[in-house]
């Protein structure tokens, strides 16, 4: 009887601890699905237009398959108001870093008069983040600012032609534009900030957003840099070109650009783009070749989105050619056709993301790496 108690005890208390175990990871599977976003907003533009109102889009990037699902958002007006909406839809996007869901809610909401308002969004924190100390305890926080201004004629933020998901490689020079565009032809300004935590709430209920505790930005991870390119990290202020030369270490990093709208050199609203980067290993670049040869072979356009030509010296004999994703899986492309420019390659089957193409040579093979974007 004792030993069976005794048994009995024991069990318990080796199954405390991993209830405990579990207990935390999923909350921390729960906290860390999501990993981008950025939140739209147009002025009314029905029939009977009202100044007053203003239509919201949310749209966050969360991992698949999902740990845990937000089936609904509540988005803070900047008014003391709030509203809880269930989700409107959700698309499967595949990246070189991975497959994420894009979750989109729409809002909508009548303000009591002109002014300047903040919306904000936040949601359990995301996880893993090289350059975000203790990540996991970060609240995901995003949010878009508007000007109501009855005098002011229909108005939309601009609008990413992109994912804010991308895949720079270590020691090589990355390049990210969001393709914004705006609908009304503002003019649009980018800057670099600190991405944002939530901080408690106001005295009315809004979400109060501070600088992230413990973050670092990009330049505090330089590798070896490229002389054909700007110096460390860099923002064009007018097109939102994004360069980091270069990454030097590999891993998940954070970003948040700030929007600017513009009209008539009038600020009329931003929004904050949080983006993440996943830093993939450098990898090899030539096999068999020499550093001669390897630097006179050139892919253009890069990025590309429907053709890809790679530009080969006569000398180098081309037998055949293979491609690989970021993760080296195979991916099956339509054998190339020898123009005057060089190898040309129709990728217009194969998604977005990066990849790295095998030519095999009668000096050996080469490795060239090229983005797909659309």
């Amino acid at each position: 009887m004792k030993a069976s108690l005794l048994i009995k005890k024991q069990k318990e208390l080796f199954l405390l601890p991993l209830f405990f175990l579990s207990l935390f990871y999923g909350i921390s599977a729960q906290a860390s699905h999501i990993r981008a976003g950025s939140i739209y907003y147009q002025s009314d533009t029905t029939a009977a237009r009202n100044p007053l109102r203003y239509f919201f889009t949310l749209v966050t990037y969360s991992d698949a398959p999902p740990a845990f699902e937000d089936l609904e958002a509540t988005l803070h007006f900047g008014d003391c108001n709030s509203q809880k909406v269930t989700r409107t839809s959700r698309t499967l996007v595949t990246a070189s870093s991975g497959n994420y869901f894009m979750n989109v809610y729409r809002f909508e909401h009548t303000y009591t008069g002109p002014g300047t308002y903040t919306a904000t969004y936040t949601v359990g924190s995301q996880g893993g983040i090289v350059n975000i100390a203790s990540s996991l305890k970060r609240d995901f926080y995003l949010e878009s600012t508007i000007i109501v201004d009855p005098t002011l004629t229909v108005n939309h933020s601009p609008k990413f032609q992109h994912h804010p998901l991308d895949v720079p490689v270590r020691n090589h020079v990355f390049v990210h534009n969001s393709g914004a565009i705006d609908a009304e032809g503002d003019s649009i300004s980018f800057k670099l900030v600190t991405p944002k935590a939530s901080n408690g709430v106001s005295a009315c209920g809004n979400p109060i957003g501070v600088n992230t505790p413990g973050y670092s930005g990009l330049e505090n991870f330089l590798g070896a840099p490229v002389s054909t390119a700007p110096a460390g990290v860099t923002l064009n202020r007018s097109t939102g070109l994004l360069t980091w030369n270069t990454p030097s270490m590999q891993g998940t990093y954070n970003v948040s650009i700030l929007v600017e709208e513009w009209r008539n050199r009038r600020l009329i609203g931003t929004m904050v783009r949080d983006m993440l980067f996943f830093v993939l290993e450098n990898p090899p670049v030539v096999t068999g070749v020499s550093e001669e040869w390897q630097t006179q072979v050139s892919a253009f356009p890069n990025p590309a989105s429907s053709t890809l030509t790679m530009k080969v010296p006569a000398f180098i004999q081309v037998r055949g050619t293979s491609l690989y994703n970021a993760v080296g899986t195979p991916v099956t492309l339509p054998a190339p056709v020898k123009t005057k420019e060089g190898w040309t390659f129709d990728i217009q089957g194969i998604t977005e993301g990066f990849y790295l193409l095998h030519l095999r040579t009668a000096q050996g093979t080469m490795v060239q790496k090229f983005i797909v974007k659309r």
